[in-house]
C-alpha cells in the first residue's frame, strides 16, 4: 500500500470513528451543540402530596399527556412522599416544576432558589362576598352568645385549630396574635399558643373545629374563606367573628431557577390554558376543589404576606 493510500485510509477511519461516536451519543439521548454535550429536554413536574400519592399519580397521567403534547418534550409527573422531597427535587434539579401549597412554596423559594410563576385563582369568601381570587382570609369565631368580644378576652380559654401545617388555620392566626402583642417568640424559637390559651386542640379540619366550638368543647375556633361554600355559610351564619387575618395566598406553580426560559414560558402558557372549562376539572382533582384558573405572578407578589407570617412566628412546616 502506497503512502497516499495509507493516508487516505487513515482519514477515512478517523471520519468513521467520529460518525460512530456521534451515533452512540444520539442513542444515549445526547447531542452536540456549540461544542458541548447537552441532554435531550425533559420536564419533571413534582406534585406536593395532599392525599394518597398513588391516587394523585393516577389522576396526573392526563396532565402528563397534556403537557407532553403541548410542550413537545418528554414529561414525567413525580409525587414524592413529603413536601420536603419536592423542595429537594427542585433544589438539586431532579424536578423542574412543582404544584405546591403556599407555605411549602415559600420554603422552596427560600431553600431551593425556586420561583413562583402562577397563582391559583379560586372561589373563596372574603368576609360576606363570594369572589374569585388568589388571596383569602381566615377568621377567629366564637358562639353567638359568647361574652368574648376580642382575642384578648380569650386569654386562658380553649381553642381549636384545624392543623399545625395550615397557613390559614394556624400560621396566620398565630401571626395575628403576635401583631396584637398576645404572643411573642422566646429565645428565637417559634411561638406557642399554649402560652395564651389554657387548652389547644388540632381538630383535623375546619369542620371538626366548628363542631367542637358549637358543642361547647372549645371557646374559639378558626374558619377560613377557602372552605366549601356550604361549610363557610353555615359556620359564619351561626357564629360571631372576633378577629381576622390575611391576606393568605392560594396554591402555586413553582419552577426551578435553572429551567430553560423558553420551556418555562411554554409551561406557564400550558397551565394558563388549563383554566378552560374542558380541563378545569382536572386541576380541581389535583390542586383544589375550588380551582378556577391560573394567574401570572411572582414569588414576592404572591408570598410576601405569608413570608411575613413565617418571620413573625418562627413556625416551621412539618408534615
Amino acid at each position: 500500500m502506497t503512502d497516499d493510500e495509507m493516508s487516505s485510509r487513515t482519514r477515512w477511519l478517523a471520519v468513521l470513528s467520529v460518525v460512530l461516536a456521534a451515533a452512540a451519543l444520539v442513542t444515549a439521548g445526547l447531542f452536540v451543540l456549540g461544542g458541548t454535550f447537552q441532554t435531550r429536554q425533559k420536564l419533571v413536574l413534582a406534585i406536593q402530596p395532599t392525599q394518597n400519592p398513588a391516587q394523585i399519580l393516577e389522576r396526573a397521567q392526563e396532565l402528563r399527556s397534556y403537557l407532553s403534547s403541548r410542550l413537545g418534550v418528554e414529561v414525567e409527573v413525580y409525587v414524592p412522599t413529603s413536601y420536603a422531597a419536592v423542595i429537594e427535587a427542585l433544589r438539586f434539579g431532579t424536578a423542574q416544576a412543582a404544584l405546591m401549597g403556599s407555605w411549602p412554596a415559600a420554603i422552596a423559594v427560600r431553600a431551593a432558589g425556586a420561583e413562583v410563576v402562577l397563582a391559583e385563582v379560586r372561589r373563596v369568601y372574603v368576609d360576606d362576598r363570594y369572589v374569585e381570587g388568589t388571596f383569602y382570609y381566615s377568621y377567629w369565631i366564637v358562639r353567638p352568645e359568647s361574652p368574648y368580644r376580642s382575642l384578648e378576652d380569650l386569654r386562658g380559654k380553649s381553642a381549636c385549630f384545624p392543623s399545625p401545617i395550615s397557613s390559614s388555620g394556624y400560621l396566620a392566626p398565630m401571626a395575628r396574635m403576635v401583631e396584637l402583642g398576645l404572643l411573642s417568640r422566646k429565645d428565637g424559637g417559634p411561638v406557642d399558643p399554649k402560652e395564651f390559651f389554657s387548652e389547644v386542640y388540632f381538630g383535623g379540619g375546619y369542620a371538626q373545629c366548628y363542631e367542637a366550638l358549637m358543642a361547647g368543647r372549645v371557646e374559639v375556633a378558626v374558619m377560613a374563606g377557602d372552605v366549601s361554600r356550604e361549610l363557610y355559610e353555615k359556620a359564619m351564619g351561626t357564629t360571631r367573628v372576633v378577629e381576622r387575618q390575611g391576606p393568605l395566598p392560594s396554591h402555586a406553580l413553582v419552577v426551578s431557577r435553572d429551567l430553560d426560559p423558553k420551556l418555562r414560558e411554554a409551561l406557564i402558557q400550558a397551565f394558563v390554558e388549563l383554566g378552560g372549562p374542558e380541563r378545569a376539572e382536572l386541576m380541581r382533582s389535583l390542586v383544589s376543589a375550588i380551582f378556577v384558573g391560573w394567574e401570572r405572578t411572582s414569588s414576592e407578589e404572591h408570598l410576601s404576606s405569608l413570608s411575613r407570617y413565617i418571620e413573625l412566628t418562627g413556625l416551621e412546616f412539618k408534615s
